[in-house]
């Protein structure tokens, strides 16, 4: 099928299946992850990983952000569903928010995750969407580190834990290697480490003083116990 509708049927459906068993994955996770494991199971970032991932998979850029988009929507969708078939009660607020979450930053992740695949594979004239893309995932889980669980929440563990995972992505993705898989990159380390700081700035101020004014002290998700 050529039109535009087909090109983007696989993104979509590829998208549901990662965001289904993301979103099943992490509700059924969160009553027995203690502290301070539990937080990758209410945080953005994991999702946004989820988006990462099915964005990079399709060929065009188009249906990178539908796939993107379908798996946040979609993760979100099982997280509350499985909690209703488990017969707890979720505030209609927090879904209403994490899918206004989902639909802003779902298509965002999954265009970084084409960029980033893009890029590695076309080395030269690829190398400026590589560094986009390689830079998202580092950029948002640093960002909320600092943002949510820094300058918000004050949960030094949170912070460490995010950082270090920050840190690790920012390794495989974006550091020049030697040819060993993913760790190689078209573009330098610098130029995606700069990318990297301009996402962490702009995600900390999304994270930090945005939610805070919307959502207060709380981080838009809901912690129930076993």
């Amino acid at each position: 099928m050529n039109s535009a509708g087909g090109s983007l049927i696989p993104g979509v459906v590829l998208g549901a299946l990662i965001g289904a068993a993301t979103g099943v994955a992490t509700a059924l996770a969160q009553p027995y992850a203690h502290q301070p494991w539990s937080v990758l199971v209410n945080s953005s970032s994991p999702w946004l990983l989820a988006a990462f991932a099915a964005g990079a998979l399709p060929r065009r850029p188009a249906s990178a952000a539908a796939a993107g988009l379908v798996t946040c929507l979609v993760e979100v969708g099982a997280y509350f569903l499985t909690w209703a078939a488990r017969d707890v009660l979720v505030p209609n607020a927090y879904g209403s928010f994490w899918t206004l979450c989902a639909v802003v930053g779902g298509p965002v992740a999954g265009l970084a995750g084409w960029a980033w695949r893009r890029g590695w594979a076309s080395r030269e004239e690829g190398a400026r969407l590589h560094a986009l893309g390689a830079a998202f995932l580092p950029g948002t889980f640093i960002a909320e580190a600092l943002g949510a669980y820094g300058l918000r929440l004050h949960y030094e563990p949170a912070v460490a834990l995010f950082l270090v995972i920050g840190l690790v992505l920012f390794a495989l993705l974006a550091w020049p290697g030697t040819g060993l898989g993913l760790i190689t990159s078209p573009a330098s380390g610098p130029v995606i480490l700069g990318w990297t700081v301009l996402f962490t700035v702009t995600g900390m101020l999304i994270y930090g003083p945005l939610l805070n004014a919307v959502v207060g002290v709380t981080s838009g998700g809901v912690w129930v116990g076993p």
